[in-house]
Parts: structure tokens; C-alpha cells; sequence
């Protein structure tokens, strides 16, 4: 087994199920999917993900494993998961694991869903001073078990 894939599972295991939101956030999923195309409810969710961020602030530090542990120690806070922070010299990728997404929303949502994230951690950056012209944005859909979603902060022209 992978340390991802271990940490994962120590994660998920150590966190209670929650189940008095569950049927409400199935249902909101589903009205969410009928009103409004992904791409829609994707942005929607991301405006959502900057406001919570702006209730979840980070504590400031000066480099990538410090900002690392300053967003771990805030999702662990809300049982949202972990992140890995890699810097991959061209850009900086943010590696989500283990957000309560599909669980909350269903397999269906998982196109849309990760908007919050990317909210959340588009707003993060910015309070830690991440410049305008850097654009965050996710790469893929949700990998492996533990739902890892990825995200990577570049210079727009990274994305052309």
C-alpha cells in the first residue's frame, strides 16, 4: 500500500460518519444537477469554497511545507481530508485526499463538486499572498480510493 493510500485509510478511519446532513445533501446534489449545467454548479460551489475559506483562515507561513501543515490543520478541523503540497518547478500542485465529496453529493456530483475545493483554496492562496497572475485550477477527476482530487497553481500560460 502506498503512504498516500495508508494515510488515507488512517483518515477515513478515524473520522465519524455524519449522518444528519446526508439525505439533505443528496437531495441538494440532485436539485443543484437539475437547475444548472456542471460547469454552472461548478462555479457556484467555487464562490462558496472562497467564502468558507474567508471563515477558515490559515495561519501564515513562508514556505510550502509550512503552508502544507497550515491547510491540513484547517481541514482537519472539519474532517475535510489532507492535502499533499508538491512543487513540481513550473507550477505548484495541491493534492486533496479524502474530502467528504462524493459521500456528501453522490458519484454524479464528483464533475461538479470539487468547485468548493477549488474555491477554498483558491481564496487561501491569495490571503497568503499568491499573485493575480497565477491561476489555480483542478487537473483531473478523482483518483484512487481516497477520492484524491488535484489541483495546480501556474501562470495562466500553464493551461494554454
Amino acid at each position: 500500500m502506498l503512504d498516500s493510500e495508508q494515510g488515507s485509510l488512517s483518515y477515513l478511519m478515524s473520522r465519524p460518519a455524519d449522518a444528519q446532513w446526508g439525505g439533505f445533501l443528496g437531495v441538494l446534489a440532485e436539485e443543484l444537477s437539475a437547475q444548472m449545467p456542471a460547469n454552472e454548479t461548478k462555479a457556484f460551489l467555487a464562490v462558496l469554497g472562497r467564502r468558507w475559506a474567508r471563515r477558515l483562515p490559515l495561519t501564515p507561513g513562508s514556505d510550502l511545507k509550512q503552508l502544507e501543515k497550515a491547510i491540513n490543520t484547517a481541514l482537519a478541523t472539519c474532517n475535510w481530508g489532507w492535502v499533499q503540497v508538491v512543487d513540481l518547478n513550473n507550477c505548484v500542485e495541491f493534492r486533496h485526499s479524502c474530502a467528504p465529496l462524493r459521500k456528501a453529493f453522490g458519484d454524479e456530483a464528483m464533475v461538479w463538486a470539487s468547485g468548493l475545493l477549488e474555491g477554498l483554496y483558491e481564496e487561501w492562496l491569495r490571503e497568503q499572498g499568491a499573485g493575480r497572475g497565477l491561476v489555480l485550477r483542478q487537473v483531473g477527476g478523482a483518483e484512487g480510493t481516497a477520492d484524491t482530487l488535484s489541483f495546480r497553481l501556474a501562470g495562466a500560460d500553464y493551461f494554454s
